[in-house]
């Protein structure tokens, strides 16, 4: 069974991200926008604070993960060959926290424009 990830799949950068985790995770992983059935479904079956968060979400054991700690356990689901970049996994939460939040926060920058998110592409 394919790992849900729920991404806001806004932006070209959200689509980005999306193609990138699906290169890396290949069948491993299912990219869902935060606006799908699917997402709807997980929110009513796993109540929790962190699905208010804009933020990347998975559910693990029956956890919501969101940001870094989302990132670090999609990570977990990569070839050998990623599993170098957990490296960055022993830094504190917060302060990966804080590098996702500016990351989000200048999405713009990074992506250039704001649009509508065709994240069907990714997700098969």
């Amino acid at each position: 069974m394919k790992t849900p990830i729920f991404i806001d799949g806004n932006c070209r950068f959200c689509r980005f991200c999306a193609k990138v985790l699906r290169q890396m995770c290949g069948d491993k992983i299912q990219i869902e926008f935060q606006g799908s059935e699917l997402y709807q479904n997980y929110v009513m079956k796993f109540p929790d604070s962190n699905w208010e968060v804009d933020s990347i979400k998975m559910v693990h054991k029956d956890a919501v993960l969101i940001k870094s700690k989302a990132i670090e356990q999609i990570l977990s689901l990569a070839p050998w060959y990623y599993q170098i970049l957990r490296i960055f996994f022993f830094l504190p939460s917060g302060l990966l926290d804080r590098g996702y939040d500016f990351i989000a926060k200048n999405r713009l920058i990074w992506g250039k424009a704001v649009d509508a998110c065709e994240i069907s592409d990714y997700a098969k």
